[in-house]
This record gives C-alpha cells, structure tokens and sequence, in this order.
C-alpha cells in the first residue's frame, strides 16, 4: 500500500532544545536506525520511509522555542533541497507572530522559498492565532490555495499555557476563510476528539490528520461520524511516534476496513495535494510573492 504521510517533522536535530530531543527519541525506532541522523538528512528520511511504504511526505517547520528560532521556512525549504528526489518531500512552513515580526512578508519570502502549506502553533509558540497580522496570512493562503494546519490538543512542550488547544476554538477562522483548507493535527487529543470530528463534519474546508491518535481511537470516531473518512489524512508526527513499523502495525491491529484505510492513507491526501499544487501554480504564487516583496524592500 502506499502511503502518503502528512506530518513529519525534519531540520537541523543539533538545534533542537534538550526537552525537544528528548521527546523525538523517547521512542525507540526500529534496530540500526538513528532519529538524529533521518530527522537531519533528507535522504537517509525517503529511504527510511519508503521501506515502509510511505510515496511523498509532508515535512513541517517549527520556528519556536523548542527549537531556538531555527527550524523556520528557510530551515525546512533547505531540507527539501538536499533530496536527490524532489519530488517525495512537499514542505510546510511556520509563521511565528512573536518571532517574525511582519508575517505577511515572512509568507510571501516562505512561498518564493518553495513551501506549499504552513502549520501553525499558536500553543506552542504561545500567540493568539486570531490577531489581525495572522488573520491577513491566512486570507493569503486561500486566495492561493495554500493548505495550514492547526496543533490540537495538549502540547508536550515544557514552557506551554496550553491555551489555544480546543479544536472548537478554530471556527472562526473556518468560517472566515471558506475556501481555505484547514487540517487539525492530532484530532485534538487526548480530551477533545469529539470537537475535532464535529468541527471536521460541520465544515467543507476542516479536515484531520491522525498523527498521535491511536488507531483504534481513531475507528470508534469514524463509526460515529458517516463519511468522515472522506476528511481525514495519515499523519504519523515521525519521529514523535517511534517506530514507523509499531504504528502500521497498530492500523493492522484495529481492523479499520481496507477502503477506509487507503481514503485516509492515500486517496484524501493525493486528491488535496494535487488540487492544492495545480491551483498554486495556475496562481502564479511565487510571481505574486516577487511582487510583493519588491515593493515592500
């Protein structure tokens, strides 16, 4: 089966904060494989995930604290370079209104860098996703067709209010921005699942990613919401989750039917990313960003 993984997190793992490495190595992967040397180098990831059957990836900036400002779009647009296959990594940026202090510009740099998508963590990096100069960011991602996504749910990072972690909290940007696509990682876990299917149910643009949920978890929900598979994708949160091989094994395990498993696995994500990439660049997105940012020097 091959699988298209919407959340993996890669970059530099020597910048990474001790708690942060701490929590990327807690699990063990499978024996003669080192988190450090995949989570830092482009090649040794696609090898490592397409030996277990993962086709393309989405890998994730995370410009906060736990990473000391490093990991941002330039860090993760630089990982995606180094691939010898351009064409198995997609890159989401990060916008962090605390850190950038113009996020419009650090999108418009973000697209000419090469990222299709952002993930934002307004619990992690502690800012309220609703302020003005992060709304106008998300009204660029829908008229360019950019998918973002959202953390849900508890953070593990040490310095967090664990504010802005309710799935329900992100109506109002569903509402205002229709034509945007909008993926809560981790369905809210562990407390809020419900909130994360129902918000996922209720709106066009709202969609999961599995990545931390528990795969018998996750086939209680879908049993309660029909259709809903339609509206999820695999995430795995690689390498937060250890093993790429224990958590297939966990899918097996859960004996969520074998059409709803290539949905959530494949179908969804390749339909999304194909749409998103051809309405991107039917856009003329990066021609847009150099005009922006030369008339913003």
């Amino acid at each position: 089966m091959n699988i298209i993984d919407l959340h993996v997190h890669a970059g530099d793992f020597k910048f990474l904060r001790d708690d942060i490495q701490n929590l990327l190595t807690h699990k063990a992967l499978e024996p003669g494989f080192s988190v450090s040397q995949i989570y830092s180098n482009a090649d040794q990831m696609e090898s490592y995930m397409r030996q277990q059957g993962v086709v393309r990836t989405i890998v994730i900036a995370e410009c906060g604290p736990g990473t000391f400002f490093t990991n941002d779009s330039r860090s993760i647009a630089n990982f995606a370079e180094k691939a010898k296959n351009n064409d198995f990594f997609i890159t989401f940026g990060n916008i962090n209104p605390n850190y950038h202090r113009n996020p419009a510009q650090e999108f418009w740099i973000s697209i000419l860098l090469g990222v299709n998508g952002f993930k934002f963590y307004p619990a992690d990096h502690a800012f309220d996703p609703f302020l003005p100069s992060m709304m106008e960011v998300y009204g660029l991602c829908e008229k360019f067709s950019l998918p973002i996504m959202f953390h849900t749910g508890l953070t593990a990072q040490k310095d967090t209010e664990q504010r802005f972690i309710h799935p329900f909290e992100f109506k109002q940007i569903a509402e205002a921005y229709p034509g945007l696509t909008i993926i809560l990682a981790h369905c809210g876990k562990p407390l809020w699942y419900k909130e994360a299917f129902t918000m996922a149910s209720s709106f066009t643009n709202v969609y999961l990613d599995t990545s931390l949920v528990e795969p018998k978890t996750l086939k209680e929900y879908i049993a309660m919401f029909p259709k809903i598979e339609k509206k999820i994708f695999f995430g795995s949160d690689w390498p937060v989750t250890g093993s790429y091989t224990e958590l297939l094994s966990k899918y097996k395990q859960a004996e969520i039917s074998s059409d709803i498993i290539l949905d959530i696995f494949y179908s969804n994500a390749e339909k999304m990313l194909s749409e998103a990439l051809q309405k991107q660049q039917l856009a003329e997105v990066k021609s847009a960003a150099k005009n922006y940012l030369s008339n913003n020097a």
